[in-house]
């Protein structure tokens, strides 16, 4: 059996949230950590700041064309 947990919530919440059965094979046990969307949205909030300059800074890096009196 293969279980959905959320691996953020133990941080922001203090208790794993399964996220419900995400394969049946066999009698063993397994987890796959993922985010569910309580914890996506609060670490976007925390987190905005530094997301918002990391999409700013990919723009300015990114090639632009001269304009022909600019490669003169």
């Amino acid at each position: 059996m293969l279980i959905g947990r959320c691996a953020w919530h133990v941080l922001y919440h203090g208790h794993p949230r399964w996220e419900g059965v995400a394969s049946w094979q066999g009698w063993g046990v397994r987890f796959t950590d993922g985010i569910c969307p309580r914890c996506l949205e609060r670490f976007r909030e925390e987190h905005q700041a530094a997301l918002a300059r990391r999409s700013s800074r990919a723009n300015t890096l990114a090639p632009t064309a001269l304009t022909p009196e600019e490669a003169a």
